[in-house]
């Protein structure tokens, strides 16, 4: 007889994402709700710890940032829309002053697992704001 022909299942390509955590939360615990949140996404591991720095707009204000990585099986626009929501779970509104989480995607590993830039990150120059230079520093990455 002839031999049957089984189509592979497709396999659940996982993508590796550097992402910037911030909240000006006066304690770690909105950070740390973000992170046991994109667990439910994929596997994630803290590259820094959770450093205070001073934001960049001359307010003067606080705010706690952490580096951290995710390898999901989500796609990059998927993905996007997942990180909202997480933000929005923890209890990010857009019309607040307070920015109790704030989710950043900067860089996607590419095909060689060298970082690349997230093209919005880049539009938006997240890349060269003095905390997210100063986490990339102490990971060791560059972009």
């Amino acid at each position: 007889g002839r031999g049957r022909f089984h189509r592979a299942r497709p396999q659940a390509v996982s993508g590796r994402w550097l992402l910037v955590l911030g909240s000006d939360a006066p304690d770690g615990a909105p950070i740390q709700s973000a992170i046991g949140a994109l667990r439910e996404l994929g596997t994630v591991e803290t590259l820094t710890p959770a450093r205070r720095f001073q934001d960049d707009d001359g307010t003067g204000r606080l705010f706690t940032n952490r580096l951290v990585q995710l390898e999901s099986p989500a796609g990059d626009e998927g993905l996007r829309g997942k990180l909202h929501a997480v933000e929005r779970r923890i209890g990010r509104t857009e019309h607040s002053d307070r920015v109790l989480i704030d989710i950043d995607l900067l860089a996607r590993a590419g095909v060689s697992g060298a970082w690349r830039l997230d093209p919005y990150a880049m539009e938006k120059g997240e890349h060269l704001r003095p905390h997210v230079v100063a986490l990339l520093n102490e990971a060791a990455i560059s972009l």
